[in-house]
């Protein structure tokens, strides 16, 4: 039986919901309510998957159902930050034409269009507005990030992009110089976990434990990416890569 289809289905909206988790946990604020944490899971597997062909489509329609109804239960201050989120996913697909418009015919706009989507997501909603300032460098970390798993997730769809026509990034740069820029994105990330250590919101502990899973999330996009032989479960090993963050992060939080 081919599991990939239900990986690929609900996989990322777990991953999500592991930076949801782990922004509580650094930040030592509330953690986030059910129906935010059922809104943030529904509304990314609607996201990803709501084009796919056959099953999976209509499930994604389903769970999105599912989502709308956790977003009527969210605060007021959740629902009108949603409308960032909402905008940016719009202005990627335009869903007029979902298979071949929007932000992602623009090469530096669609990695940044992801990050800032996640970062928004993952960082802000949970909190309340008095805490958006405490978490400026959080949300710059967590961008770059995710910016980074971006372009290891184009790398990994080159060929495809070239059959359809998407000018890519990592098409503009090569292989080689898209890598470097991974590498800058996850050393600004690592950047914002010492800023925010020095700053007194992270603990010596969640610090060291961020800086390793940057270094072991390098590591692990150098040698899945070349390796054809993982075909399509290397998206699944760079999504991982934000659950590995949260464990390491969970792990050195002290009980």
């Amino acid at each position: 039986m081919n599991v990939y289809p239900f990986v690929q289905l609900f996989w990322i909206g777990a991953c999500a919901l592991a930076m949801l988790l782990q922004t509580h946990l650094l930040l030592h604020g509330e953690p986030p309510s059910g129906w935010l944490a059922g809104f943030v899971f529904c509304a990314t597997v609607f996201g990803y998957n709501f084009s796919a062909p056959r099953w999976r489509g209509q499930v994604a329609w389903g769970i999105g159902l599912v989502g709308a109804w956790c977003f009527w239960k969210l605060s007021a201050v959740q629902q009108i930050g949603v409308f960032v989120p909402v905008m940016i996913w719009l202005l990627y697909y335009d869903i007029r034409q979902p298979e071949g418009a929007g932000l992602r015919r623009y090469p530096v706009l669609k990695p940044v269009a992801i990050a800032v989507a996640w970062a928004w997501v993952t960082v802000l909603l949970p909190m309340s507005l008095e805490q958006w300032t405490d978490a400026t460098v959080l949300l710059v970390g967590r961008a770059a990030f995710i910016f980074a798993l971006a372009l290891a997730y184009d790398l990994c769809d080159e060929a495809c992009d070239r059959r359809q026509g998407f000018v890519t990034l990592v098409l503009q740069l090569g292989p080689r110089k898209a890598f470097r820029l991974i590498d800058a994105a996850l050393l600004l990330s690592a950047a914002c976990c010492c800023l925010n250590y020095i700053l007194g919101l992270y603990t010596l502990e969640a610090t060291l434990a961020l800086m390793l899973s940057l270094i072991l999330g390098r590591q692990i996009i150098r040698n899945v990416m070349p390796g054809s032989a993982w075909g399509d479960w290397r998206k699944v090993a760079i999504d991982g890569l934000m659950v590995l963050q949260l464990g390491l992060v969970w792990v050195s939080t002290p009980n």
